[in-house]
């Protein structure tokens, strides 16, 4: 198939630094159809991977090649929710038909031709992120987008964003653009103003689809409901706020956050999860000679009516508490100390408001969204955390906060399925035009 006159002229300029030797890949091609979903950028890891889980779910029987530019990927190279905690991590051998490949980097169309050549891919895909909006780079790999159209198997990108900073970055090579876009089969956008931009490109509307963002997602994490509803039916409907995996440099902004809730709600409970579960005791002892009443989890099992704090010293409950406190705030993001600060999208999956300082490494990126979202409120500093605590004993501006990152949760989620089902119908029009 010929190349069009613009990526010709582009890849014959840049092919020139490049030499003609062709790296083979190591790893065999496993027998069967497959499809390769190639992550364009670091930062379109998480949502290739999360494509992958959900077309290995969809269709146990089909082959999925995960790479991203010059590196293999793991499947949990993203933060996980939960991996403080160790509770949705899935490793290659767990994930079956799902096989992750360096990519070829560079612009060599001989090192691409024999990539294609090993895996023969029956459809590619192209994740894009959400950092196309920034325009901080090229993000189309020309040389792979032409080498596959070479081959003559349908291509297709998904979740990208065109901004007005891209459109001027790529102003000079708008026919490059043009021509890389025109190669793609479908191109799934994440709204109607990067729909508008294509269209302004020149690609016919009946290509274009917009079904959203796709972002990472958190399965909610397990209890015991038995349990659950032992601890609830303990806490007499009494107001309940979570102070999660919270590093000793926090204890104390925590502790006088809940002495002023307890002057608006004198039945306010604190369940205290500790960052380093070993110094529980001493917690506990410390707190007691402070005048506060005080359960450990790991001792006296539920809180009676007079215990104001209870210290979740069980490292395997989190899902237990995410699930009895409309409020949470997430340890270690105020101080920057804590060393295994968690997820917000747990607490986000299982209906917990949730208040943040601005340290959120290294999860910024969900953060961002929530925010965005009005889905949980940044802290400034540790002298706003009582504050917001006892504003946030309003159930209804709890309960806000809350439907706000469930749906960011759960969002993502279908993004992603809509995504898939659109893969597979497009194999599956493939394999019946090969019929």
């Amino acid at each position: 198939m010929a190349w069009s006159f613009p990526t010709w002229l582009y890849l014959a300029t840049r092919s020139r630094k490049h030499g003609a030797e062709a790296d083979v890949p190591a790893a065999a091609r496993p027998e069967g159809p497959l499809v390769w979903l190639h992550a364009t950028t670091s930062e379109a890891r998480a949502s290739a991977t999360q494509l992958a889980r959900h077309i290995s779910r969809a269709r146990p029987g089909l082959w999925v090649l995960l790479s991203e530019p010059g590196a293999e990927p793991s499947l949990n190279a993203a933060p996980s929710p939960g991996s403080a905690g160790g509770s949705n991590a899935r490793t290659a051998s767990k994930t079956p038909k799902i096989v992750p490949a360096a990519a070829p980097t560079g612009d060599n169309p001989a090192t691409a031709r024999a990539f294609l050549d090993h895996w023969h891919p029956d459809l590619t895909v192209f994740v894009a992120s959400s950092s196309l909006a920034s325009g901080t780079a090229p993000f189309l790999p020309a040389t792979l987008i032409e080498a596959c159209h070479a081959k003559g198997r349908p291509m297709v990108l998904c979740d990208g964003r065109f901004s007005p900073v891209l459109a001027q970055r790529w102003s000079l090579k708008r026919p490059l653009l043009r021509a890389l876009l025109g190669r793609m089969a479908v191109l799934m956008v994440q709204d109607q103003a990067s729909a508008a931009a294509l269209s302004r490109l020149g690609i016919p509307a009946e290509r274009i689809e917009t079904p959203g963002a796709i972002s990472e997602t958190a399965e909610p994490l397990p209890c015991s409901e038995p349990e659950r509803a032992l601890v609830a039916s303990a806490l007499h409907a009494r107001p309940v706020w979570l102070a999660m995996a919270t590093p000793a440099a926090e204890e104390l902004p925590v502790l006088a956050a809940h002495a002023l809730a307890l002057r608006h709600a004198h039945r306010m409970l604190l369940i205290l999860v500790p960052e380093d579960h070993s110094h529980s005791a001493t917690l506990a002892d410390r707190l007691r000679a402070d005048g506060w009443s005080v359960a450990r989890r790991t001792q006296e099992g539920e809180p009676d009516d007079e215990t104001q704090i209870l210290i979740a010293d069980d490292p395997t409950e989190p899902g237990l508490w995410y699930r009895l406190a409309p409020v949470t705030y997430m340890g270690g993001t105020l101080s920057g100390a804590g060393i295994a600060a968690r997820s917000p999208l747990e607490p986000a999956a299982l209906g917990s408001a949730i208040l943040h300082g601005p340290r959120t490494a290294p999860f910024a990126a969900d953060y961002a969204r929530l925010g965005e979202a009005r889905a949980a409120r940044l802290l400034a500093d540790e002298n706003a955390l009582a504050p917001a605590v006892a504003d946030l004993i309003a159930a209804d501006k709890a309960a806000m906060l809350a439907h706000n990152a469930w749906v960011v949760t759960s969002g993502g989620s279908g993004v992603a399925e809509t995504v898939v089902r659109r893969i597979l119908a497009l194999l599956d029009n493939l394999d019946a035009g090969q019929a």
